[in-house]
């Protein structure tokens, strides 16, 4: 219908809107898993070269080569407390992309919602308008047949 175009065209630029959101979303969850596995890894080896120091300690460390495992121990954990912070802030974006997907995708519900209402409106007064030129018809022609 011709009376509800504008709102259709509004209903496709937010979908289109909607759409971006949730692509900028995904790549955003992406870049979170991405960050969250590269923590795991980090705590991993971590763990493993941990593990590997304390069976080189059980054995017998010289003070250099136990020197160089705690070294590699403090910057294995500097690097994995840099990590969950470039995790959280990629957590932080990615609940920020979805609080905008959110908000866009309720618009385009309202808007469709909005459109059906008043598509429903412009059909019954349409109906309304025939059954009444329908009503008028039929009493003229009544009207004619009576003598």
């Amino acid at each position: 219908m011709t009376a509800t175009k504008p709102l259709h065209t509004v209903a496709k630029i937010t979908s289109d809107h909607e759409r971006n959101a949730a692509l900028a979303m995904s790549r955003s969850r992406d870049e979170m898993d991405a960050q969250l596995a590269r923590l795991e890894e980090l705590e991993d080896y971590r763990q493993q070269y941990l593990q590997q120091f304390q069976t080189a300690g059980r054995q017998g460390l010289n003070a250099v080569r136990l020197q160089e495992y705690q070294v590699f121990l403090a910057r294995l954990d500097t690097a994995i407390v840099q990590q969950r912070q470039m995790l959280e802030v990629s957590r932080l974006a990615y609940e920020e992309r979805q609080r905008q997907w959110l908000g866009l995708r309720g618009e385009v519900k309202a808007i469709h919602k909005l459109i059906d209402r008043r598509e429903q409106q412009l059909t019954t007064k349409q109906n309304r308008r025939e059954q009444a030129e329908s009503d008028d018809h039929a009493s003229q022609t009544s009207r004619w047949r009576m003598p």
